[in-house]
Parts: structure tokens; sequence; C-alpha cells
């Protein structure tokens, strides 16, 4: 028999979701785990993301120290999407450059 588990909290403990059917909050917490898989990669990302996910993107970015921007997609009157823009993380060596310039 297979185990399923939390693999991360989704973060709704202030109702922010209440208003939102089952198939909306499946497809968010869907689009999180994308980003999740590609902030993990390291490597540069652009995408669409739904608004409604900002904070929980933003926080995914922030935990895993990873250099990002979302911002509002141009013309997009409904202010349902945003383009997250994901930057390489840093090689060692790049971290340690920085640190080095801190002296």
């Amino acid at each position: 028999m297979s185990q399923y588990g939390l693999i991360k909290s989704f973060g709704i403990d202030n109702g922010e979701l209440d208003s939102l059917g089952a198939h909306e909050c499946f497809v968010l917490g869907y689009e999180l785990a994308q980003i999740d898989h590609l902030i993990a990669t390291g490597e540069p990302a652009k995408q669409p993301v739904h608004a409604d996910n900002r904070e929980r993107i933003a926080t995914a970015c922030r935990d895993a120290s990873r250099e990002f921007i979302l911002a509002w997609m141009e013309g997009d009157p409904s202010e349902s999407w945003m383009m997250l823009t994901l930057f390489p993380r840093a090689t060692r060596s790049e971290r340690d450059l920085c640190d080095g310039e801190d002296d």
C-alpha cells in the first residue's frame, strides 16, 4: 500500500482560499509543486503564474535562496496572472567571490 504525506505546507491558515473551489485549489497546489521543481534545478526560468499563488511562490524562492522577480503581466486586465522570473542559482565560486568582496 502506498503512503502519502505532506510535502510542503500550503500556508492557508488565514482563510484566503475559502472563496475558491476544490479544482482551483488543486491548480494552485500543482503550480506550486512545478515552481518548487524549477527552483530546485538552479537554472534560470521564466513562467506565468497565478497571482493567487504569489505569496507562496515568493516564500518558496526565499526559502531556497533563489533570486526572483514576480511582476504583473502587461496587458492582463484581469490581474489574474504574474510573470515569475527565476535567476540562476549562484555557483559556489560566485558566492565565494561575493563573500570576499565584503572583506
